[in-house]
Parts: structure tokens; C-alpha cells; sequence
């Protein structure tokens, strides 16, 4: 029976031409040898830990570290302890009648304990700034521990072995990171999310954009 190597119709004997394609018919079809392109595919579980990843870093907390919390904290005490310093100064002067303010005595009076208040958040806050002394030290100690850990144990070779040499940077980099996240997690339970996830991000800067 006659075919049409188009659309693949068979006709009747006698038929020699498709009118539907414009083509001569043929007496068989041969296999078609179609050469298709390997697109790399990702398993089931690879796609969803990348749509996780995707998903937390929409809506990720950035991680602050105690030494950055004592950096705000020692600015923010010594700009209330210079403002209510200087300002219960004037206003007490004020009061005095040293100096003359357009402002009633209520006014002045009201003044002066918001700038008392003021010196005692300074006095607050510069008691947090110790405080955080010892917090920084066993952060320090940690993030040492994690960072040994992760470069005597987290290779660029065993990280990226199961990646396809095809795969986009940007793939990759979900792929990876989200198994130094993994791993992470599972050596030190005791962190939160948002510090693995700022220590993934620096580790998988060092392993491949810094060398």
C-alpha cells in the first residue's frame, strides 16, 4: 500500500499522489532517525528542593550577626547620649533662665524628660553593647568550627558531582547550595535558617567565584 511520507496516510493501490500534502506517495515509510538534543533533566526531588529554595529566598530573613547588632547598638547609645545630654543642658539652662528658649516653663519641663529619657535608652543600649561582648566570642567560636568543618569536608568536586555539565550557573547554584545548606544543618542542628543560609552563601562564593 502506497503512504504519504508527510502526514503518514495510506491509500489505496493505484494512488500516487497525496492531494492533502502535495507529495508523491511512497511504497513504505522508513524509520524516521530523528537526532533530538540530551536536554538535561532534574529528578523529582532536585526540582522541588530548588522551588523550596526559590520560595525561602523570597521571603528570607537576613541573618545579623552579633557583632553587626553591637555596631547598631554602640551608634544608636551614643547618639541618644549626645542628643539628651546636650538637650537637658540647654533646657536646664533654660529653666535656669541662662538662656531664654521661646518656650513656656510646661514645655521646657516636658523637654527636659524626653531628653532624660533619651539618656536613659543611651545608658540601655550601651549595657546591650556589653552584653553582646559575649555573645560575639561564642559566635566567633562557632562560625570557626562550621567554617574548618565545611572546607575540610565540602569539595567543589563532590558537591557538583551529581550536576550535569550542561547545567546553568544559575541552576547550579540552587543545586549546590541547597546541599551545603543540607549539610550544614544536619553537622550543627543547633544554628537557625538564616545563619546556614548566609554561611551557604559565602561558603559557595569561596568555592566558585573567589578562586
Amino acid at each position: 500500500m502506497p503512504w504519504c511520507p508527510v502526514c503518514k496516510s495510506e491509500y489505496v493501490e493505484g494512488k500516487t499522489h497525496c492531494p492533502d500534502c502535495d507529495v508523491d506517495l511512497v511504497d513504505e515509510l522508513l524509520p524516521e532517525q530523528e537526532k533530538q538534543e540530551e536536554i538535561p533533566t532534574l529528578t523529582e526531588e532536585e526540582q522541588a528542593d530548588i522551588l523550596a529554595r526559590r520560595a525561602a529566598a523570597s521571603q528570607a530573613r537576613t541573618y545579623t550577626s552579633a557583632r553587626e547588632k553591637q555596631s547598631e547598638n554602640r551608634s544608636s547609645a551614643w547618639t541618644f547620649l549626645l542628643v539628651g545630654g546636650i538637650g537637658l543642658v540647654v533646657i536646664t539652662l533654660a529653666l535656669l533662665g541662662v538662656v531664654k528658649l521661646p518656650l513656656n516653663t510646661f514645655s521646657l519641663a516636658v523637654m527636659e524628660v524626653i531628653f532624660v529619657i533619651f539618656l536613659i535608652i543611651a545608658a540601655l543600649s550601651f549595657r546591650k553593647v556589653m552584653r553582646l561582648m559575649d555573645e560575639i566570642a561564642k559566635e566567633d567560636t562557632l562560625d570557626e568550627k562550621i567554617w574548618t568543618w565545611m572546607r575540610e569536608n565540602l569539595t567543589k568536586e563532590n558537591l557538583t558531582a551529581d550536576v550535569d555539565v550542561d547545567t546553568t550557573e544559575e541552576l547550579q547554584y540552587f543545586i549546590v547550595s541547597e546541599q551545603i545548606r543540607k549539610q550544614i544543618m544536619l553537622q550543627f542542628p543547633e544554628i537557625d535558617d538564616a545563619y546556614a543560609e548566609d554561611v551557604t552563601e559565602n561558603f559557595y562564593n569561596e568555592l566558585f567565584l573567589y578562586k
